[in-house]
């Protein structure tokens, strides 16, 4: 359609919005430099209907979309940009089991049943994403070789105690790892204890999400990038979701799914997560002689400490090495140059490699440590907040929101809006968490 000048204007304002936090892309990582083509998503150009809108084409989204999909439902996504262009792009690839609260604590605040499906459900989250890429043969470099963390200090060796412990209780296989057994593992000596759970594992990150579109493609909904959507309401017991060029559909079900880059065209919903900012480096692929000792078993890892790394192997034997940005920038034009001397310092076999590529992020997280499945509104529904475990959790949080549509009956207890408290002071929260983070991870004989 042709747009008149408001409607540019109006488009411009949109993009403007939702890049306002982003001063580098994917488009400047590893993955936009190697992932597998993306599908032809055109923007919306007219006024449609169908059964359920998704706005946001990131795991969440397309794997709503997909599972709705295949129950027969009519289903369209919008995204601003394109498939991936959110966290779902830009992340580390790691495929990490669960999330970070206990299943003991969970019963305590859930209750015995509701938290045993919610456990089941996290419990087979890496699953879903393992089968999905065998399903639909999808190419995104999957390897699963097992999720492991390092642990530093009486506060880590307590958790992954536990962890261990708990897990082992349901049936999972996790082991706790002495020094000796971490350091033969990973190819460093830094950590005094660590945790091994079989379930984990890693992806391309950005092949992985367009791999999920073009499966939903197929199973027949559309997804249309470019439409950044800018005001949804209902109408006469319908969604309409309108987009910035003047597009638009009507729907019976509306589902929001853009993580930490959610804007304020839902009241509240903003509010409901903290976007945090992250950063990746990725260095040219090691040498044959680095590769036998650094990380030889191609394990994902990140750690207990409370401002942590996290860290794997490419399929090429590149490090791709990410962690926190700065305390007081949440823009994405920091360095990475803290992530890589602290790199090299856990693994001196990285001296003279280059660092190739470095980009950013924003995931978002939650003051519990648990993901959001909230009811926004009549059939309406948003699921969000990862807290770094979006791979393998904004993939199951699809297929729940899927669940929410067709039955109503949900693994994850569905609840209504929930905002941070004193969301408009959460910069102040991050630094503050930042600095004594640090020092306490100090304290407990962190040295890289």
């Amino acid at each position: 359609m042709d747009r008149t000048p408001a409607d540019r204007q109006r488009y411009n304002d949109a993009m403007s919005r939702v890049t306002e936090l982003d001063d580098t892309g994917w488009q400047d990582s590893l993955w936009a430099a190697t992932a597998t083509d993306a599908p032809a998503t055109p923007a919306l150009e007219e006024q449609t209907e169908c059964d359920v809108v998704v706005v946001g084409a990131g795991y969440t989204g397309l794997s709503a979309a997909l599972h709705l999909a295949e129950a027969g439902k009519s289903v369209l996504v919008l995204d601003s940009f394109g498939p991936g262009w959110g966290c779902s792009g830009r992340n580390g690839g790691q495929v990490n089991p669960a999330w970070k609260v206990l299943p003991d604590v969970l019963e305590k605040r859930m209750g015995q049943e509701s938290a045993a499906r919610a456990m089941r459900m996290a419990g087979d989250a890496c699953d879903l994403v393992f089968d999905l890429v065998e399903r639909f043969a999808i190419d995104c470099e999957a390897i699963r070789p097992g999720y492991v963390q390092g642990g530093y200090g009486q506060h880590g060796k307590d958790f992954i105690a536990q962890w261990v412990l708990q897990w082992q209780r349901r049936g999972v296989e996790v082991s706790m790892l002495d020094h000796d057994e971490i350091s033969t593992m990973l190819g460093t000596s830094v950590y005094s204890f660590g945790m091994y759970d079989a379930r984990g594992g890693s992806v391309q990150p950005l092949s992985y999400v367009r791999g999920l579109a073009r499966a939903a493609l197929a199973a027949g909904a559309r997804v249309h990038g470019l439409s950044p959507v800018i005001d949804a309401r209902r109408t006469d017991g319908s969604w309409v979701a309108l987009t910035a060029s003047g597009a638009s559909v009507r729907a019976r079900h509306l589902l929001w799914c853009t993580n930490g880059y959610t804007d304020g065209v839902i009241p509240g919903l903003r509010e409901s997560v903290v976007p945090v900012t992250s950063f990746i480096a990725a260095s040219s692929p090691l040498s044959a002689a680095a590769r036998s000792t650094v990380l030889p078993g191609g394990h994902a890892v990140s750690e207990t400490a409370r401002i942590q790394v996290y860290y794997r192997l490419d399929g090429r034997g590149r490090m791709v090495f990410g962690g926190r940005g700065d305390a007081l920038n949440t823009r994405l034009n920091g360095s990475t140059t803290h992530l890589e001397r602290q790199a090299l310092a856990m693994f001196p076999e990285l001296e003279g490699v280059r660092w190739e590529y470095r980009w950013g992020g924003h995931p978002a997280m939650t003051t519990d440590s648990l993901p959001r499945l909230m009811r926004i509104g009549d059939n309406a529904f948003s699921a969000l907040g990862y807290n770094g475990r979006g791979v393998a959790m904004g993939t199951m949080m699809g297929r729940e929101l899927s669940h929410a549509v067709l039955s109503g009956e949900t693994a994850l207890p569905v609840t209504g809006l929930r905002k941070t408290p004193l969301h408009g002071l959460r910069q102040l929260g991050i630094a503050w968490h930042i600095f004594s983070g640090r020092l306490l991870d100090a304290l407990d004989g962190r040295k890289a």
